[in-house]
């Protein structure tokens, strides 16, 4: 079961170079930091223009032989930050043209090799928004980036260009952006949230802006892990009860939550004593998701037939799971699964979601084609969810960037 840990202190790192671009190196007296000898493949159908090293056809890159990285994140402008186990973190812009200035910590990386930023070993959690990156350091809230709709929960909503300590009295341990939205969870187990509040999907009992840092409405001390979705957020609790608040239009907040209205939550979603015991949570689309239940199921909540989200290829209306019906155990596909991600693009009909079993890496949805031809895939139609990699890959160890760039995507 999910558990929340303490976590230490660390400080911000100097700035230094290497190879005439700006690196972030930690401490006095530290010039710069060595290149990445091990990472992840950081591959795509459009990649190699970025990085010479990765062809089209998933390869590793040449400095990337092995896998040590415990997550990854990215943003809308081709640009990755990495935790390693040893509490490092890394970055890989591989686009000479990332978009916006805002996230550089320094100039990109043009021989698509992973660098870390500063020596410090106390990074703990990362994530990554639409136009910003999140961090946690010594329980400490970080900020990188676009500053809009008050996601930096300090009040502010100016942009920086470099690591910045925004929040130091949270004891926070978990992080996670969603859409224009922040949520933290603290060592306590206590749920907070800022930025805008769309369909009551902050949980604090309104729709407004919320410009600093305030807990959810209903003071519960449980919480393990969120994952928002569009205008929503699902909640895993310790005991392995799923908590849901926000747009609720597909009706896939069930089996103890039903109708399309709005949730002014958090609520009960997943009864652990009645439906099933969920262990992990997926990430979700605007049409629904796939959770883990403790014995290694897919459990699936939402609507099928427009969405492609099911990994069994199910397209029919019949296979629906909403409502009192929401979280069907996919029986099929067996027992194994360790990870499952939903991208959607701002509840729009761009919808790709991989998960991840027994270490093998698949993928489905309405643009997956496009990648699984550059995999080299015999493609039965865009939807169907197809094997991208055999039994190699890491849990929790994936990134999703699709722009008009193309598309990006790293799995270990």
């Amino acid at each position: 079961m999910p558990d929340i840990s303490k976590q230490n202190g660390i400080e911000m790192a100097d700035i230094a170079k290497i190879n005439e671009q700006d690196v972030p190196s930690g401490g006095t007296g530290l010039t710069a930091n060595a290149l990445a000898t091990t990472g992840v493949q950081l591959v795509g159908y459009a990649l190699n223009s970025y990085n010479s090293s990765v062809g089209a056809e998933f390869g590793r890159g040449v400095t990337d032989t092995t896998n040590s990285f415990t997550k990854i994140v990215c943003n809308e402008y081709v640009q990755f930050h990495a935790l390693k186990s040893d509490g490092t973190l890394w970055y890989n812009y591989p686009s000479s043209s990332p978009g916006n200035s805002y996230y550089k910590p320094s100039a990109y990386t043009a021989d698509g090799t992973w660098r870390q930023y500063g020596s410090d070993t106390n990074w703990t959690d990362i994530t990554g928004g639409d136009n910003q990156f999140g961090a946690i350091k010594d329980g400490d809230y970080w900020f990188l980036g676009r500053g809009s709709y008050r996601m930096r929960g300090d009040g502010s909503s100016s942009s920086v260009s470099s690591w910045t300590e925004v929040n130091s009295s949270g004891d926070w341990s978990k992080i996670q952006f969603g859409y224009r939205a922040t949520y933290l969870i603290n060592t306590s187990g206590h749920l907070y949230s800022c930025g805008y509040g769309y369909d009551y999907m902050l949980g604090q009992g309104n729709t407004s802006t919320i410009s600093t840092l305030s807990r959810e409405q209903f003071d519960l001390t449980t919480f393990a892990d969120v994952k928002p979705g569009y205008r929503s957020a699902q909640f895993l609790m310790t005991n392995g009860d799923v908590y849901f608040t926000g747009n609720n239009a597909n009706r896939f907040a069930g089996p103890q939550l039903t109708g399309s209205g709005d949730k002014n939550g958090p609520l009960l979603m997943v009864d652990s004593t009645s439906d099933y015991v969920c262990s992990k949570i997926g990430t979700m689309t605007y049409y629904g998701m796939c959770n883990i239940d403790t014995d290694g199921y897919l459990r699936f909540h939402g609507y099928a037939y427009n969405s492609y989200i099911r990994p069994d290829n199910a397209v029919s209306s019949s296979s629906n799971a909403q409502d009192a019906s929401a979280g069907l155990r996919l029986d099929s596909l067996g027992t194994g699964w360790q990870a499952y991600f939903g991208w959607d693009l701002n509840g729009s009909t761009k919808r790709n979601c991989f998960a991840i079993k027994s270490g093998e890496c698949r993928m489905g949805g309405n643009d997956a084609y496009e990648i699984k031809l550059a995999a080299g895939l015999s493609v039965v139609n865009n939807y169907s969810w197809e094997v991208l990699r055999s039994a190699n890959s890491t849990v929790d160890c994936i990134a999703y960037n699709d722009n008009s760039s193309g598309h990006f995507f790293i799995v270990g």
